[in-house]
């Protein structure tokens, strides 16, 4: 009897609670309690089209979706994007049969919470339009790195106590300009920091295959509808001259007549060009050439007297010194002298200068044709006389620097007629050049900087050609301006101090960022036998400027 009790009572509590199983069974349907779908507790929903009201609500609302900081807005339709409420149903229904029915059963029978399971949302979307959509946004955002480029001066207000920002010049009312490093902590007011180089900016190409999944991610999500595409990123390029001569282009587009640049790394040999094959002026800066054939002719620094016509040519920029140079080249003759001064540069492949009669001749002459000189584009009424080109005259002055190190074109086409110490003694003489605006005011401590200059003008050009010791080695610079009629001071002026230091701060920064160090500057030696002509070495000495040997 007692073992028939033991068997019969769980079959009748068995079948008493069968029919409230059943009738459970059927209240819970069509999603169990505990059962999410898309994360959505819809349970108490019955009617299978509130349950999709209820999910297209959410999942078919717009999707946030970002190309790294651009925000985009994808529409689902615009994909074909539709919610499968009938596959979470019937993935639901697993949830109404066997042991995890009967978990839910049992839990809500006695009180106890529901164990979450989760049926992830369901959906069809247009692969071909999803593909489509991406390649658009591609189309539109896709970018490829950019190379560096340099900041214009900016004004700051500056206030007690704050620290310097580098390089610039604060300037105070009815004050001068003073360099910004140096300001007193107590210094209140406006501050102007200089051209400044940025590093580029990285280049960004959208992955369609990559960005798929993120986008269906958000999707078919209810609570993050926000997608991040995927990109492929390129650094930028390093710092090439090519983006000097481009913002120096950028820079002087404005200048009220016509500009023309031409600047040489000494340590690379790689050049910025800004329309340096238009023909100018030879002004005083074509008397380095004068030097340079005065010195390819003359043996051994022989002659004291050439040497002090070379000395007040460049120093002085004195005319009449240069043309008693071309006269003694040419033995006697200024017009022999000069064509051989040119063909000298036509040796060295620099065709575009020549010289015919000298500084200061007032007669009428026939220009030489040359390719700078037959140009339409641009004319800046060249002096007939003696004509060149910022690119000759900046070739030359870097082929004077190779030379005076044993090396480059002056050798190899001239052999032992011009030496290494002979070129070291033209920028000897080219230091003596002490007129401390245009290229040289532009840097950024004038006073302290290493450099050697020879400046040049007529009425409508003035010009300016430097071999400078920058933050990461030397380099050549030369900066022709001319403007019809006259060219005024303050704006030549101007203009080449800030052309001077764009090309110093590009050197600066590529030294930070690429950990350029400088070598040693040169040390200038005058000629075994140089007689001073004037103070200029000692002004040298107090220029900051690397000292000579004899002074």
């Amino acid at each position: 009897m007692a073992g028939f009790l033991r068997f019969a009572l769980p079959l009748i509590a068995l079948l008493s609670i069968f029919p409230l199983y059943t009738r459970y069974k059927a209240a819970a349907a069509p999603i169990p309690p505990g059962v999410y779908l898309a994360n959505l507790e819809l349970s108490h929903l019955k009617d299978p089209a509130d349950i999709e009201t209820a999910l297209v609500s959410i999942l078919g609302q717009p999707i946030a979706v970002y190309y790294d900081e651009t925000r985009l807005v994808l529409r689902p339709e615009e994909v074909g994007f539709a919610v499968d409420t009938a596959a979470m149903l019937a993935e639901a229904q697993q949830f109404l049969d066997g042991p995890d029915f009967v978990d839910i059963a049992l839990r809500k029978l006695a009180g106890i919470p529901q164990q979450r399971r989760d049926i992830p949302a369901r959906y069809t979307y247009d692969a071909q339009k999803l593909a489509t959509w991406l390649w658009q946004v591609g189309e539109e955002l896709n970018h490829p790195p950019q190379p560096g480029r340099v900041l214009p001066p900016q004004w700051h207000w500056r206030a007690e106590g704050d620290a310097p920002e580098g390089d610039g010049e604060a300037r105070v009312e009815g004050g001068n300009p003073v360099p910004y490093a140096t300001l007193p902590s107590t210094f209140v007011g406006a501050a102007q920091r200089s051209w400044q180089w940025t590093s580029g900016t990285v280049g960004q190409t959208l992955l369609i295959d990559e960005s798929a999944r993120p986008l269906l991610d958000a999707l078919g999500s209810t609570e993050e509808r926000t997608a991040h595409l995927a990109l492929q990123e390129t650094p930028p390029p390093p710092l090439t001259m090519a983006e000097l001569g481009s913002e120096l282009d950028a820079y002087t587009s404005d200048f009220p007549g016509f500009a023309a640049i031409y600047v040489q790394d000494l340590t690379t040999g790689e050049e910025a060009t800004v329309d340096v094959d238009v023909a100018f002026s030879g002004m005083s800066t074509m008397k380095i050439a004068i030097a340079g054939e005065a010195f390819r002719q003359m043996a051994d620094f022989e002659n004291e007297a050439v040497g002090q016509w070379i000395d007040y040519a460049l120093g002085e920029s004195n005319n009449a010194a240069a043309n008693r140079l071309l006269q003694w080249i040419g033995d006697g003759d200024i017009y022999t002298g000069g064509r051989r001064v040119t063909e000298m540069m036509r040796a060295l492949g620099f065709t575009n200068s020549y010289i015919q009669t000298g500084y200061d001749d007032k007669s009428i002459i026939s220009k030489i044709p040359t390719e700078a000189n037959s140009r339409t584009d641009w004319n800046t009424n060249p002096d007939t006389h003696l004509q060149s080109t910022p690119a000759d005259l900046g070739r030359l002055l870097a082929e004077i620097y190779r030379c005076q190190a044993g090396e480059g074109l002056l050798i190899e086409t001239f052999g032992g007629e011009i030496t290494p110490e002979e070129c070291g003694t033209i920028l000897f003489y080219v230091s003596h050049d002490e007129f401390t605006e245009m290229v040289w005011g532009g840097l950024p401590r004038p006073e302290q900087s290493w450099i050697i200059h020879k400046h040049g003008f007529v009425n409508e050009a003035h010009s300016d050609l430097a071999l400078i010791w920058g933050p990461g080695g030397p380099y050549v610079i030369a900066v022709y301006l001319w403007r019809a009629g006259w060219m005024d001071w303050p704006t030549s002026n101007r203009t080449m101090k800030e052309i001077s230091r764009i090309a110093w701060n590009f050197f600066a920064y590529k030294s930070m960022t690429e950990g350029i160090e400088a070598p040693p500057p040169l040390t200038l030696s005058p000629p075994p036998n140089y007689v001073p002509v004037n103070t200029y070495s000692s002004r040298a000495a107090l220029s900051g400027r690397q000292a000579v040997d004899g002074e």
